[in-house]
């Protein structure tokens, strides 16, 4: 058996739309970097759509209009996968404002 190349995979997942690229997010018209606001934000924002996403999904496969439930099962763990990464971002963003909080006391 051979060795299957990454750009393979790459390609062979774009085209059924499994693994979307992520791209940075910058601001239309300005040179400066995106706030910290910003980038959670976006992050918060991403991983609703994700939801949104799988949960029509899901919706469509109960009405009769999708029947890759292979697909819609990869759309489902995509979003709970991106929403444990953001709750565990979470979780270390208030464990650092702790610290902080305990150094100034």
């Amino acid at each position: 058996m051979e060795p299957v190349s990454y750009n393979a995979v790459k390609f062979e997942a774009q085209q059924y739309d499994l693994a979307p690229e992520l791209k940075p997010v910058v601001k239309q018209g300005d040179s400066e970097p995106l706030s910290f606001k910003d980038m959670m934000g976006n992050m918060v924002s991403e991983v609703d759509r994700l939801q949104k996403d799988a949960d029509q999904a899901i919706n469509d496969l109960v009405a009769g209009r999708r029947n890759d439930v292979h697909n819609i099962a990869i759309k489902m763990d995509e979003a709970g996968v991106a929403f444990d990464l953001m709750m565990q971002i979470r979780n270390k963003m208030v464990e650092g404002f702790k610290e902080i909080s305990k150094m100034q006391a």
